[in-house]
């Protein structure tokens, strides 16, 4: 079946998320064969917060993946409002004038993506599982042996492919967990999108309205907590608010932490999204940089391998990723914590600068230019 797609061997890319969907789109729209694989059938959940960025959402409508209308369908609620706390004390309420954090479903929004790759010309393989690699070829669990020209790793966290580059996986140390909770079930419905600092180490529970539920989840990335440390700080923060948790059903998944790949892969082997440890440290963003780094792998083999070319641009997500791993530490650590807490209460500017990282329209170091300035 495979050899019938392809008069040449193909690009492979190993995982269906934002990020190799995004690279299968580009890459089949350029003309260049490509198959796409994925253990899981599609529409499928995955453990997200469903904060979408402003820059991620410009980056899909310039990239012409998503028009303007097909992200306006995709999307559950528009935020401008973010409540920041330190534990039970409300540090300040920020509203923004500028262009929204946008909530989606990640069960839609993949699947678009993936839709969108297929419409494209990818061959696209749902429900099997790559189990072995070689240099040039992959064996399924299915049996089937898949040859490529080049492979991309978007595999999540615990990449196979990653391996092949790397002397071991993304360190898997970062934990996000989340409920879904009906609005209805509230004592009170919140106001935009809130952060609550404080409960874990280099981590922060959020609390993300969509119009119908809430999602409530924790997530910390290079943490000292264990996983039953973060289980432990997001029921006990549920309690409080007389939500019981056994209620409704929690999910979890491992996060990248402290691995970044700074040349998305080597050689003919690329990295994209959770695979290459693209989130931020800080905000937690992943959705824009896994699509981001799908775009850009594949403008490298468009290109021909060059990555330099497409790497090194300093707002790409590589540099934004480097940046919170060091201002996570002006944030979390014990040190600071308390002196970014009061700059967050008792600074406009520092706010507004928390607000233009989750959202995306400013890096760390222009965030940081600007206030020291």
């Amino acid at each position: 079946m495979i050899n019938n797609v392809k008069s040449i061997d193909p690009t492979l890319i190993v995982g269906g998320g934002p990020a190799g969907a995004s690279c299968a789109w580009k890459l089949a729209s350029a003309g260049i064969p490509c198959i796409l694989i994925d253990r899981a059938e599609f529409p499928r959940d995955k453990v997200c917060g469903g904060a979408l960025s402003a820059r991620a959402a410009d980056i899909l409508i310039t990239s012409g993946i998503l028009s303007t209308s097909e992200l306006e369908e995709l999307t559950l609620k528009e935020q401008r409002t973010l409540s920041l706390w330190d534990r039970e004390e409300l540090l300040r309420t920020y509203i923004s004038q500028d262009s929204p954090v946008r909530i989606i479903s990640r069960r839609q929004f993949d699947s678009v993506l993936l839709e969108k790759a297929s419409a494209a010309g990818a061959f696209i393989i749902t429900g099997d599982t790559v189990v072995s690699i070689d240099s040039s070829s992959v064996t399924t669990s299915s049996g089937e042996q898949i040859s490529f020209a080049s492979l991309v790793g978007a595999d999540g966290c615990n990449s196979i492919v990653r391996e092949l580059v790397s002397d071991r996986r993304s360190r898997g140390t970062g934990l996000g967990l989340e409920y879904f909770i009906p609005l209805t079930e509230l004592n009170e419905v919140p106001d935009g999108l809130q952060i609550h600092f404080g409960h874990i180490p280099y981590g922060y529970i959020w609390v993300f309205p969509d119009g119908e539920k809430v999602n409530i989840g924790a997530g910390a990335v290079g943490s000292p907590a264990s996983p039953s440390d973060i289980t432990e700080a997001l029921n006990g923060f549920l309690e409080t608010r007389g939500i019981s948790c056994a209620e409704y059903k929690l999910k979890g998944a491992p996060i990248p932490s402290l691995s970044l790949n700074r040349n998305l892969g080597r050689g003919n082997i690329y990295l994209a999204g959770d695979a290459a440890g693209l989130v931020d440290q800080v905000s937690g963003e992943g959705i824009g940089h896994a699509v981001e780094s799908g775009f850009l792998v594949a403008d490298c083999i468009i290109g021909g391998g060059d990555r330099g070319t497409f790497l090194n641009r300093k707002d790409c997500c590589i540099n934004i990723v480097r940046q919170s791993m060091f201002y996570r530490h002006l944030l979390f650590s014990p040190l600071a914590h308390g002196t970014a807490m009061m700059g967050l209460r008792d600074n406009e500017e520092f706010a507004r600068g928390y607000w233009n990282i989750i959202s995306g329209r400013e890096s760390y170091n222009e965030m940081f230019r600007r206030l020291l300035t």
